[in-house]
């Protein structure tokens, strides 16, 4: 198997632990009431209710 492969390979894993370790987390803020604190995308944080987030990962 050639180099690129394999780091495509490792990099789809990592992409998709890390997927499954959101929506992990998401769904026991959700089940608390709770909220996640995030980045808004311009340097400042913005706290959003896990519950938003979880359907937001659904639509994915």
């Amino acid at each position: 198997m050639n180099i690129k492969k394999e780091q495509d390979e490792l990099s789809k894993k990592i992409f998709d632990g890390l997927k499954l370790a959101y929506r992990k987390l998401y769904e026991q803020k959700a089940a608390n009431n709770e909220s996640v604190v995030i980045s808004d995308g311009k340097g400042g944080i913005i706290r959003v209710p896990a519950k938003d987030l979880l359907q937001d990962s659904d639509r994915e």
